[in-house]
């Protein structure tokens, strides 16, 4: 027969065993940390989407218990309202090279508002079979990843790689290694603005106070690099901190008012222009000019700023500088060339001349007053090729004679989009079908000149 004291130690191995391998389910009091993403104070925003991209301890961290997977349980805990979704892309015995080359399959396509990149442990460790990554590889992967992640308007977080053995710092044979690779981590977190998840420093610490018997692994890992239970809480810890911290300073940074020009280049600015797709020699279609930025109509798009804004008041000065014409400034826009292949997703604010404050629905909708008089008959109506999509402004008339400076004041809080041009209020939509996106400036065929590109947050519309 067994004896207590030997059926207490057979349990107790048991239930070790399940909390490592998720054979069942246990229930553990969430990880300190997460609450500071998951809470009513923090600055998650309905519908985030939050990537978490990798190798494979990201990969594993998808599975029940693992880093990403317990964020994931606590939104869906605290804050199921928001509809927050979470995108796992980590695969194992990534890279900086592997990251880049499946960028936009597997991150970018997803449209993240913040992605969570984890990587640098198989950079180094393959070095120890010559498949690591060269030092200036390394720096100059990341930097690529974190422009083309920031050009889609998704926040960044940069994570330093943690260890490849759990003794005491620099006993293990790659920390060396480690530490100039995390110094790299940091400097490009630095000088790219975006925001550090320094796990190197967190887990040397922490291993320097609950690690006395100076083992390779069994505190924060498995086998020296991989999670186990206590290293995946950990780290979902130090994630959601990070992530919370992205996300606030997303919002500090649009919370003071800004100009989207700098009058010398086009810095916070892409293009998209489709013609360029076979012609990439074409003549550019945006440039700065004298201190002013122009749309020279022609080859024919978008200049669509990298980030996203939402609850502003845009003020827009412009001309016509040689000829009445046509442009548009675009507000809450996203899918690229979601119209006739040309036009993304948006609303646009209309500038063709004498017809400056029009409405126009590209793939979204507004309603406005009087919509039958203003938009024509109800059955036309709609937001894609061939329908009804133009709402006419409130008054013509409002604009200068061509080569004045005109005032295009556009306010959009919520699902309201209001515009007054030279003062006089020409639109007024509610019930918009986005509240948040990029905004862009048209080239439709005429030169116009910008001076002035100012956004400042709003919390109620002006009168």
């Amino acid at each position: 027969m067994m004896s207590v004291r030997c059926f207490l130690q057979l349990s107790a191995c048991l239930i070790a065993f399940l909390l490592v391998f998720g054979s069942v389910s246990v229930a553990l009091a969430e990880p300190e940390g997460i609450e500071s993403l998951t809470s009513k104070q923090s600055a998650v925003s309905e519908n985030e989407v939050i990537a978490f991209f990798g190798d494979s301890i990201t990969q594993a961290g998808a599975r029940p218990g693992g880093y990403c997977k317990l964020i994931g349980e606590a939104f869906a805990k605290e804050r199921p309202e928001l509809g927050v979704e979470l995108v796992y892309a980590g695969i194992s015995g990534n890279k900086v090279p592997d990251l880049e080359r499946r960028l936009e399959r597997d991150l970018l396509s997803k449209k993240p508002t913040v992605v969570f990149i984890y990587i640098g442990i198989n950079d180094v460790w393959h070095s120890t079979r010559g498949k690591g990554t060269p030092k200036f590889q390394f720096e100059s992967g990341l930097r690529r990843l974190i422009k083309k992640i920031s050009d889609a308007g998704a926040g960044v977080v940069l994570c330093t790689p943690s260890v490849i053995g759990e003794q005491k710092d620099g006993e293990n044979s790659l920390d060396g290694m480690l530490d100039e690779y995390s110094a790299i981590s940091r400097k490009v977190a630095s000088e790219t603005g975006v925001t550090l998840c320094d796990l190197r420093k967190s887990f040397v610490d922490h291993l320097k106070a609950n690690n006395p018997d100076n083992l390779r692994s069994g505190i924060l890992t498995r086998d020296g690099v991989h999670l186990n239970v206590d290293g995946n809480r950990f780290v979902a810890a130090k994630a959601s901190e990070a992530i919370a911290n992205a996300l606030k300073k997303s919002e500090t940074d649009a919370g003071s008012a800004s100009s989207l020009f700098n009058g010398k280049d086009l810095t916070g600015w892409h293009v998209d222009v489709p013609h360029r797709d076979n012609h990439p020699d074409a003549k550019p279609t945006f440039i700065v000019r004298d201190g002013m930025l122009v749309s020279l109509g022609n080859p024919q798009g978008h200049l669509i700023t990298d980030k996203q804004y939402e609850n502003f008041r845009l003020e827009v000065e412009y001309r016509f500088a040689a000829k009445p014409g046509n442009c548009g400034v675009l507000v809450h826009a996203s899918d690229p060339r979601a119209l006739y292949k040309m036009f993304p997703k948006s609303i646009e604010v209309q500038m063709n001349h004498t017809h400056a404050g029009d409405f126009w629905c590209i793939v979204e909708d507004i309603t406005v007053p009087d919509m039958v008089k203003r938009r024509g008959p109800k059955e036309k109506w709609g937001i894609t090729e061939g329908k009804a999509r133009r709402i006419l402004n409130l008054t013509d008339g409002s604009e200068k004679p061509v080569g004045e400076w005109n005032r295009l004041d556009i306010e959009c809080l919520g699902d309201q989009i209001k515009v007054w041009v030279n003062g006089d209020l020409v639109n007024h939509g509610t019930e918009c079908t986005a509240s948040k996106g990029q905004i862009a400036l048209q080239a439709e065929g005429a030169e116009v000149e910008f001076r002035k590109l100012e956004l400042n947050p709003i919390s109620e519309l002006s009168q």
